[in-house]
């Protein structure tokens, strides 16, 4: 149903001006030429605007675009048999939301907005197309599959060893660092997320997320203003979180 209105949505509406991936991680990679930045560009389909806890995509239904977040947060999520969530990976404005459905019809998690959100997309088979015909944009697709893993792999790290106090110091330095405010004394960013949504990324309930927000803040780590958050000692809080940003492979960093 997601792709049949998809579809004939934008089967009448050619590609358009605004659909660009500038900003975006694709546009990002070392590994592109103008050229191939260009053919990119010529596949991709006009932005789309979704609102908040919409769908993008469902587990094991098939997937005919890769589709780019341009504005607001999403996440990818699984649930089990009981219908508890899990979200396995947190998307952020220039963040691919499917990267795997370049090779893959099915995808094994489902894509959230979790936000009011603008989504740009590919065709999956026009991408694999250009990936074969392009050497820098296979390298592109390859090198932001390397990044997702290494991330995942971190967070499944953060689940398995670190305590509910240093998960959440991690997650914040994390959030911190790919939002572009990679520093070591004082970070602010908009945090958009509600305390049931970090709980689910953490494998922890919503009143222990709250009570180590509070804990941070009582410890004079951070502040929060409604969405704002505010680091105010960001050398200690990824000491407690043992955050080292080098599997972010983000130069910012």
């Amino acid at each position: 149903m997601l792709e049949e209105v998809r579809s004939a949505t934008r089967a009448s509406h050619p590609r358009s001006p605004e659909a660009t991936l500038l900003g975006t991680r694709l546009a990002a990679s070392p590994f592109l030429s103008s050229e191939e930045r260009h053919a990119l560009e010529s596949i991709t389909l006009p932005p789309r605007s979704i609102a908040a806890y919409k769908d993008l995509l469902r587990q094991c239904e098939p997937a005919h675009h890769v589709e780019i977040l341009i504005e607001g947060w999403a996440c990818r999520y699984k649930t089990t048999r009981e219908g508890h969530r899990q979200i396995v990976a947190l998307l952020i404005p220039g963040d691919v939301a499917n990267l795997d459905t370049s090779l893959f019809t099915r995808s094994n998690y489902s894509a959230r907005t979790l936000t009011a959100a603008k989504t740009i997309s590919v065709a999956r088979d026009r991408i694999s197309s250009l990936a074969e015909q392009h050497i820098g944009i296979a390298k592109t697709l390859a090198w932001l599959a390397m990044r997702e893993n290494a991330i995942l792999s971190q967070w499944a790290l953060c689940l398995g060893r670190l305590s509910a106090r240093q998960r959440l110091a991690h997650l914040l330095c994390e959030l911190s660092v790919r939002l572009g405010n990679a520093v070591e004394t004082e970070s602010r960013f908009e945090l958009p997320l509600t305390q049931e949504q970090i709980a689910d990324m953490l494998g922890l309930t919503a009143v222990h997320v709250n009570r180590m927000v509070q804990q941070l803040r009582a410890g004079g780590l951070i502040d929060t203003h409604g969405r704002a958050m505010t680091i105010t000692d960001m050398a200690a809080l990824r000491r407690i979180g043992e955050f080292d940003p080098a599997y972010l492979h983000d130069q910012r960093a």
